[in-house]
């Protein structure tokens, strides 16, 4: 007999529950616990060197625990138990990792956390795109930066550019020789990624003007300055240049007003026979996958931006000129999975 069966409700239970977890998080980040329990502690040993509450740092601790955040054990004879930090908090959330993704996530979850605070106004009066100021622009534009030499940054080096190479590994080998161009591409990093797997490539990073030169510090910082540059262009107004074999574009088209005219200066920019590679967001028919997007591209919908449905963005390809358009499948990026589709320039 099954005397635990889950009830209807408890996915919306969870969710009630989410806002514990996620500042339980956030308290582990801020007082670096992962890195000082990278030797097992006890929560009192951890409350004395933090300066925190004995009894609060032990709830906090089997807490995180049950996230399986920290591993839990009593060590014989001794009544206390002891924690360190999880494998998967080793891996993603401690400063010396080459994974570490902490700011990355805690980015994210502040700017959920603000957009909620939000929703009541949003339903009542909507969003009101013309009400922005040129200073706020501006602001916005520089934010968008400063995230991308920072949390923006980790997400690209940990998850998108192993994702990027993994998907190229999938593909037919490409010519030994030819130029690429990553529309969109932010701090720089899937493009560092594919110059190192492309030796005999060029590329171009383009994005606004500040972002861009948050792209050039790291091309430099990476040493590959004589095979790749980066390029500020604002794609709603202004040209991407020609003469690509290959175009990587990740979740541009969210952001633009016109994503049909975007894909047409792609096609433009491509060489006869150029491949495009085009990854972005879809609200899905199935609910489940609906749940993983929506949390995150709600806020670029109610901005009047774009979230394609499903077979969209194969049509607009079309419309464009693309041939060959088929969808190579979904991938998980940052926060939530995003559809690859490719297609041809005849």
């Amino acid at each position: 007999m099954n005397f635990h069966p889950s009830h209807p409700l408890q996915a919306f239970w969870n969710l009630a529950a989410a806002p514990i977890q996620a500042m339980a998080l956030e308290q582990a980040l801020e007082h670096r616990l992962f890195t000082l329990l990278a030797q097992p502690a006890t929560a009192a040993s951890v409350a004395q060197q933090l300066g925190l509450n004995a009894a609060s740092t032990a709830v906090w601790l089997d807490l995180l625990w049950s996230m399986d955040l920290l591993v839990r054990h009593v060590p014989a004879g001794k009544a206390e138990p002891g924690y360190a930090a999880s494998p998967l908090a080793a891996r993603f959330f401690v400063d010396a990792s080459p994974e570490n993704c902490a700011q990355s996530w805690q980015y994210r979850a502040r700017s959920l956390a603000r957009f909620a605070m939000q929703w009541c106004t949003l339903l009542r009066e909507g969003f009101e795109p013309d009400g922005r100021t040129k200073e706020g622009a501006a602001a916005s534009t520089g934010s968008w930066a400063q995230a991308a030499r920072e949390q923006i940054g980790q997400e690209q080096r940990v998850v998108t550019a192993p994702a990027v190479l993994h998907l190229m590994d999938a593909l037919p080998p490409l010519p030994r020789q030819g130029r690429f161009l990553d529309l969109g591409g932010g701090p720089g990093h899937v493009a560092i990624a594919l110059a190192r797997r492309l030796p005999g490539w060029r590329g171009t990073v383009c994005d606004q003007s500040e972002t861009a030169e948050v792209a050039q510090d790291n091309i430099r910082a990476a040493g590959l300055s004589d095979s790749l540059e980066a390029m500020g262009r604002d794609l709603s107004h202004e040209a991407i240049g020609g003469g690509c074999d290959l175009i990587w574009c990740s979740s541009v088209l969210h952001f633009l007003h016109d994503p049909q005219a975007a894909l047409s200066k792609m096609f433009e920019a491509l060489k006869p026979g150029g491949l495009l590679l085009l990854a972005h967001a879809e609200l899905a028919d199935d609910p489940v996958l609906a749940a993983r997007v929506m949390p995150f591209y709600a806020g670029v919908m109610l901005r009047g931006n774009h979230l394609p449905q499903p077979g969209e963005v194969a049509g607009m390809m079309a419309r464009a000129g693309f041939a060959g358009i088929h969808a190579l499948g979904r991938i998980d990026f940052p926060m939530a999975p995003v559809w690859v589709h490719m297609g041809r320039r005849p």
